[in-house]
């Protein structure tokens, strides 16, 4: 039976493979998780945009107020988007966080 490496073990393994120390590996890791992530967040909030012709959920809600659309037609997509961009806001809050430590 193999033995089962715990995380830990692995990321030193992995960061004496590459010459490098483990803190370094963790946070480039972390950096590269973090700007992913917010990759794919940006590309749904520019869908959600480029379906209602906004550029934010600012302008969502007062194409909504001027009666542009209607609440039917955008109340999923307004929820959405407000949820992604909460979203990357916290990334980008952590993504600064990680790029003062490297």
């Amino acid at each position: 039976m193999m033995e089962v490496q715990q995380p830990i073990q692995i990321i030193e393994e992995v960061a004496r493979a590459l010459n490098m120390g483990r803190e370094r590996l963790e946070m480039e890791s972390l950096k590269t998780f973090l700007e992913k992530e917010l990759i794919g967040i940006e590309a749904e909030i520019y869908k959600i945009g480029a379906k209602h012709g906004i550029r934010s959920i600012f302008e969502l809600d007062e194409k909504l107020k001027s009666g542009a659309i209607t609440e039917e037609d955008m109340i999923d997509d307004f929820m959405e988007l407000d949820y992604l961009e909460s979203r990357r806001d916290d990334l980008l809050k952590a993504m600064g966080k990680v790029q003062w430590q490297i």
